[in-house]
């Protein structure tokens, strides 16, 4: 298993601030317990999750994925790490995201949300559960990042302006209940690193998650095995949270974007919410200076992070038109 620490939120900030900078400087991972995320506010997400998935797709294709990243992603539409998959992550999701202020409205990535009718759909309830479990992760994210500003050495309150209109979006999965062939090229979800800042992840319990740890990899390498993917634990009651390759980018190399990937048995579905947590679009998210030094210097060149996100989004949509700055999706 994964030596994922565990930050209880209850503690001293200094002592959260040290276990959380133990675990980032090493691979980026950790769970927090004593969050304050009420279970009802995450058993109604899941039960609308699991109500959703269960429609038609003919169904949840009135709400498919539109131009703004709001809106259903199909089984199979995601290929997240295209050099050693040979089929698509064996997932769907649904991505939601803050409903923008009506100034923001045409800018790239910000929109409304797309909400499926849930009357017409025979569905008990979405929309209210999944606002009240995003409003609850987002105040988890405010909770935690003063404790990853004083891991930095920066004041408790840095991060605080630079998400005053954040670029959050949270995504329930559900993962299809087929096994994984990681020889055969075949995943729940391929290898990848987040975009953001930081990732806080729900699971339903069924395990799955895996990332490479770079300590595993050297013992590996050693004992002449190529192996260094490990699972990480399920903790009761707790989020796992990573940081992401803004955050790695951000403080110059210090903290670490891991690699993940999530491996299935086809025991049964798997349910799953990411909320990623990112700043606003005019950010200044230039290597920190705190983070440089004559034996660190600079790696990265000075940007913001709407400027960074499209890149990225550039990178790796093929659907991203740059002249727009839209993304457009065939069904």
């Amino acid at each position: 298993m994964a030596d994922v620490p565990i930050v209880d939120l209850a503690r001293p900030l200094d002592e959260v601030a040290s276990t959380i900078r133990d675990a980032c400087v090493r691979h980026g991972f950790f769970f927090v317990v004593n969050h304050g995320v009420a279970r009802d506010v995450v058993d109604a997400m899941f039960a609308a999750s699991s109500d959703f998935f269960s429609l038609p797709d003919d169904a949840k294709r009135t709400v498919v994925q539109d131009e703004n990243n709001r809106g259903w992603t199909p089984h199979g539409e995601e290929t997240l790490d295209p050099k050693h998959q040979t089929t698509g992550d064996s997932k769907e999701g649904y991505y939601i995201g803050r409903e923008c202020e009506d100034d923001e409205i045409g800018l790239p990535l910000r929109g409304k949300n797309r909400w499926p009718d849930e009357s017409s759909l025979g569905l008990r309830a979405f929309r209210a559960p999944m606002t009240a479990y995003y409003d609850a992760c987002a105040s988890l994210a405010r909770r935690v990042m003063p404790a990853l500003a004083t891991a930095l050495g920066l004041a408790s309150s840095f991060f605080d302006d630079k998400f005053t209109r954040p670029t959050a979006l949270l995504r329930p999965l559900r993962y299809a209940a087929t096994a994984s062939d990681p020889a055969a090229g075949v995943f729940a979800a391929g290898a990848h690193s987040d975009y953001g800042v930081l990732t806080i992840l729900a699971t339903d319990g069924t395990p799955g998650l895996q990332i490479h740890d770079a300590r595993a990899a050297a013992a590996a390498a050693a004992g002449g095995s190529e192996e260094a993917w490990v699972p990480v634990p399920a903790v009761a009651d707790a989020f796992v949270c990573n940081v992401g390759d803004l955050c790695e980018r951000w403080t110059n190399g210090v903290f670490k974007s891991t690699r993940h990937r999530v491996v299935t048995t086809g025991a049964g579905v798997r349910l799953s919410a990411a909320f990623f947590w990112e700043p606003n679009f005019e950010t200044d998210v230039s290597p920190l200076r705190e983070c440089v030094s004559e034996e660190n210097p600079a790696r990265f060149e000075p940007t913001t992070y709407g400027a960074y996100i499209l890149g990225k989004y550039a990178e790796t949509h093929s659907g991203f038109d740059a002249r727009t700055q839209r993304i457009s999706y065939s069904e």
